[in-house]
């Protein structure tokens, strides 16, 4: 390492869609370090970043896009330009490598063989791994064979020093079209199948009430899989579709017009959906896990499964509790997490 704030490429580009790394970007700026967001190529990324910025330190946040492509094949491509990538930038150009662990595998649940010996390939050559809870970090040293010195548990910066939050909840209702009066379940972000809106659909309309309102912002890109959820709704009318990319000055008005945030995921490593709730100090209904019971311990009682705790089940449950207690302590943790650490991992 050349110098204590080292030049950085960030990898791969999340887009507008993900402000998880804008974030990170701006605050490693803040603390000195000079940051580049790489632009995406459909291969060698981190050869074009390596000859244009010439960094000290290459950083990852997802790399199954790096890995995974529309067929085994192109898959085995993608990979073995991005294995020839890491022992170039570790070999001969002696770059660190710095990776948020986001997930333990890809959302879609394809060619996980191939992606598990990439992925453990990759995960060996990091000089710092972060992820998000003790429970992961046991999981990711078990399953790939870690170095646990190699692995901090550092959370996300709070997202309420990047989005604005000046309106009520009845500016906020008013904005979007919702009656005052009634109980507001939001689901927020893009829309995939992973992210269980199926069963939030099936849910919701199991609770039959009239006093309740589904609100669901995201865009879809998936054309097949967003009729299926037209089909699944119904046309009713307490369900209101925000079909669309939802712009930064916008996000507050739908988290400030919900009672509880709705996320119920099928599968779920880490969300920055969940993070982002707890910035608005919200209460949140999702999947029980070892990570999200760790993380939401204090409002167990939001937390489903498809056995014991039915999501309707907390549906109901959401609306007969003390949400803003549950909210103001979510917005506490959020605040006072360790998030400070992640200046560390890039100076090493």
């Amino acid at each position: 390492m050349s110098s204590a704030l080292p030049k950085v490429v960030v990898l791969p580009d999340a887009g507008a869609e993900n402000p998880f790394q804008y974030e990170l970007v701006r605050y490693l700026r803040k603390h000195g370090m000079t940051v580049t967001v790489g632009k995406k190529y459909t291969l060698g990324s981190t050869f074009q970043a390596l000859k244009t910025h010439h960094p000290e330190v290459l950083y990852y946040d997802w790399v199954h896009s790096f890995i995974i492509g529309k067929s085994l094949l192109w898959s085995w491509i993608k990979s073995l330009v991005f294995i020839a990538e890491i022992l170039w930038a570790k070999s001969i150009q002696r770059v660190r490598i710095v990776h948020t662990l986001h997930n333990l595998q890809n959302h879609a649940g394809i060619w996980l063989g191939l992606e598990k010996r990439v992925y453990r390939f990759f995960l060996r050559r990091c000089d710092s791994i972060r992820v998000y809870s003790e429970t992961t970090k046991q999981q990711a040293i078990r399953r790939f064979g870690l170095k646990p010195e190699v692995v901090s548990v550092i959370q996300d910066l709070p997202y309420h020093t990047y989005y604005p939050n000046e309106s009520t909840q009845a500016e906020s209702r008013e904005k979007l079209g919702v009656n005052r009066e009634v109980f507001v379940f939001l689901f927020f972000g893009e829309i995939k199948p992973y992210k269980g809106l199926h069963q939030l659909l099936k849910a919701y309309s199991a609770l039959d009430s009239s006093n309740t309102c589904l609100v669901i912002a995201g865009k879809s890109y998936d054309d097949d899989y967003w009729e299926s959820l037209l089909a699944e709704s119904n046309n009713q009318p307490t369900i209101h579709w925000h079909h669309r990319f939802i712009e930064d000055e916008d996000v507050q008005y739908f988290f400030n017009a919900a009672d509880v945030v709705v996320l119920p995921f099928v599968r779920i490593d880490h969300s920055g959906t969940i993070d982002l709730a707890m910035s608005f100090g919200k209460p949140i209904i999702t999947l029980r896990t070892e990570g999200t019971l760790r993380l939401l311990g204090h409002q167990s009682e939001l937390l489903f499964d498809n056995t014991f705790y039915p999501l309707t089940e907390r549906l109901k449950i959401s609306q007969k509790i003390d949400l803003s207690a549950i909210g103001k302590q979510n917005f506490e943790i959020a605040d006072t997490t360790n998030y400070r650490d992640i200046v560390r991992i890039f100076e090493a």
